[in-house]
This record gives C-alpha cells, structure tokens and sequence, in this order.
C-alpha cells in the first residue's frame, strides 16, 4: 500500500490512497529456464536409464510430466502481468484490474460504498469486496488473509475519514 500526497483545487492538501497488488514472480525468466531444463534432463536421463533396462514404456511418461511441467510455466508466465489498483481520491473510488486476458474499471462514489469481509473460520478463507449500488467486487484476490483482513481494516478507516 502507497500514500500519494495531492493537492486539492483551493491550495491545500489532500492524501489520496493508492493501493496496488499483484501475483508475486519469484523466478526471473533465467531461472526459470534453469529449472525447467535441470528438471527435463534429469527425467529424460532417468527414464534412458531405465529404457536401456528394458522399460522402454517409461519415455512416453517421462515426456508428458516434462510437457505438464512447460505448460505450468507457460501458464505462470501468462500471469505476470496481471494486477489490481485501487485509489481513494476524494469522492471517488477507483479499481482497476487485469486477470489473463480479462481486464476493467470500475469507478464509484465514496459515500456508498461498503466494505465487506467474510472468512468462512475466523481469520481464514476471507472474501473482500467493494459493494456500491447492488454490485460488489472483489479485491486483494493476490493477498493472504492476514493481509486482506488488515486491508479491510485501512478501507473502512479510508472510508469513515
């Protein structure tokens, strides 16, 4: 979460609330191809190994679990790009988000939204969501619960002030 100072139009200032997230990328593009290839050739090694043995029926096998494991990076590496922001800039609420190939904007007026939290056990599974005239949207969807509770807690503060 971010703190963007601003200046309103009689002079004075005025904080607006940025708050922006995304899915954490640990791997660099680098690494990432060092553990895949590490990965494919200690199984094709293996499964050679077991071939020249005589269990030749291992290679199809050992040739699905490396293509799974590239379409898993491949699937991970489609996500790196999503986020979601959302500003608190006087009246208006601002969240933007895009998730693979889906993205949008909503924008709502402070005085009617409602910050809803729901964990189905205390503390764990929560859902938080905006709600302004009959639509709810969810948010913190990159968070733990821990944080997505503590979140709540800055918005409805954000919200009250």
């Amino acid at each position: 979460m971010e703190q963007v100072g601003t200046e309103d139009g009689a002079g004075g200032s005025a904080e607006a609330f940025v708050f922006r997230s995304g899915p954490r990328c640990s791997l660099t593009r680098t690494q990432e191809r060092l553990a895949f290839w590490s990965l494919a050739v200690s199984c094709f090694a293996t499964a050679t190994g077991f071939a020249l043995l005589g269990y030749w029926l291992i290679l199809p096998f050992a040739g699905l679990g490396i293509g799974l494991l590239a379409w898993a990076f491949q699937a991970l590496r489609r996500r790196e790009g999503d986020y979601e922001t959302l500003l608190i800039e006087g009246e208006l609420i601002v969240l933007e988000w895009h998730a693979g190939t889906r993205g949008e904007r909503r924008e709502m007026n402070r005085p009617w939204v409602r910050v809803l939290c729901d964990c189905s056990a205390p503390g764990r599974n929560c859902r938080l969501r905006l709600s302004s005239h009959g639509r709810e949207t969810e948010v913190g969807q990159y968070l733990s619960d821990e944080a997505r509770l503590q979140l709540a807690a800055t918005l409805r503060n954000k919200l009250q002030a």
